[in-house]
């Protein structure tokens, strides 16, 4: 299990050297990770529930809505007052759930918790990538497209919900992998309440079982979705409206990257725009290619790249423009990427349970 556990360990190493940067301009303070914006009443609220919170005048992010979902984990006119646009936050709630389980409903504990939900997640994320690699016949190396995944790093340093979504994403395909059914419905059933678009990875999965003639198993594992619709009926009917309504990060398909790419309108960091363009521009080759190699094969991994691959296609400019909100929004398609390309791979391997019966001898005649 070294390569495993290597792999993990890198994994939560190169998301702590990312959070350096923050952490040090913070005073070391972990709650400088979600970028609460100073000019707001957010900012106001957590001063009072913890005055040693920090709080940024620049480069606020989505972190600051997970810290509030931490604090108040169902909106009830609050916190939630000072969102942007509550039914969208809501929307996806299991990462500030998690850390406010883990924080035990304290407040001052909130900003800790969600670091710590981020790490465990990568860390257990590259273990399970190496091994449904090894499961499905590849070498273990995959879980390295979890370790250095650029996307799930600069999530994890602005305290975002991408490597817990990773992490529930493998842990029902090696579910799966396992024939462990109720596990990979437990878990295909948190998905969507990680990211609202996993759902199509519920969908694919129920579509895989369909294809293999086993509609009972299909109905089954079509059925995981229901708890997030229950959730998002709630919320529509708590909030007055869907997680859906009001500016959306989906649009016209590749208008969003069109515009980043073609259109010049890529932020990329300071002093990097040729580089990355060009690793941009790589990142989406690479993924173009994978989404071939998935449309030969019915399995579910490469049924949800395919879901997911016509999602990421459909992101709006502001989905896009800014590089690393495009490593993000891809990251998860990048997590794949391993399982896809090595499917001829898998094909030629021996199946787990196969047992080696020597050939029997023929009775010698007389």
């Amino acid at each position: 299990m070294r390569l495993p556990l290597g792999l993990a360990g890198l994994a939560v190493l190169a998301a702590g050297v990312a959070m350096i940067p923050t952490l040090r301009s913070g005073g070391w303070n972990v709650s400088a990770l979600a970028h609460v914006n100073a000019a707001t009443g957010l900012s106001a609220a957590a001063r009072t529930m913890d005055p040693g919170f920090r709080t940024v005048h620049t480069g606020a992010y989505d972190g600051q809505f997970y810290w509030g979902i931490a604090v108040h984990p169902v909106p009830s006119g609050h916190v939630d007052r000072l969102f942007d646009k509550a039914s969208y936050r809501y929307g996806h709630p299991l990462y500030g759930w998690l850390a406010w389980l883990l924080s035990g409903g304290r407040p001052r504990a909130a900003a800790a918790a969600l670091v710590i939900v981020s790490l465990v997640s990568l860390l257990a994320g590259a273990f399970l990538a190496s091994v449904l690699g090894r499961a499905r016949g590849g070498s273990g190396w995959e879980g390295l497209f979890v370790a250095l995944n650029p996307g799930l790093i600069i999530a994890a340093a602005n305290d975002l919900a991408e490597p817990l979504a990773a992490l529930l994403m493998l842990a029902a395909f090696t579910a799966l992998a396992r024939g462990r059914v109720w596990v990979a419905w437990v878990v295909l059933a948190l998905l969507p309440l990680a990211k609202e678009p996993l759902v199509l990875v519920v969908l694919g999965v129920a579509l895989c079982e369909l294809l293999r003639r086993r509609p009972a198993r299909s109905l089954s594992f079509a059925a995981a979705a229901i708890p997030a619709l229950c959730w998002w009926i709630y919320l529509r009917i708590h909030l007055g409206q869907w997680f859906t309504s009001g500016a959306s990060a989906l649009g016209t398909p590749f208008a969003g990257w069109n515009a980043a790419l073609l259109e010049g309108k890529l932020r990329p960091p300071a002093g990097g725009s040729a580089i990355a363009i060009a690793a941009l521009v790589a990142l989406l080759a690479l993924l173009v290619f994978s989404a071939v190699r998935a449309l030969g094969s019915a399995g579910a991994v490469e049924l949800s790249y395919l879901a997911l691959a016509i999602v990421a296609c459909c992101l709006a400019a502001n989905a896009t423009i800014a590089f690393s909100t495009a490593l993000r929004n891809t990251s998860l398609l990048l997590v794949l990427v391993p399982f896809v390309l090595s499917r001829a791979s898998r094909a030629a391997a021996p199946r787990p349970d196969a047992r080696f019966r020597p050939p029997r001898r023929r009775a010698a005649r007389s």
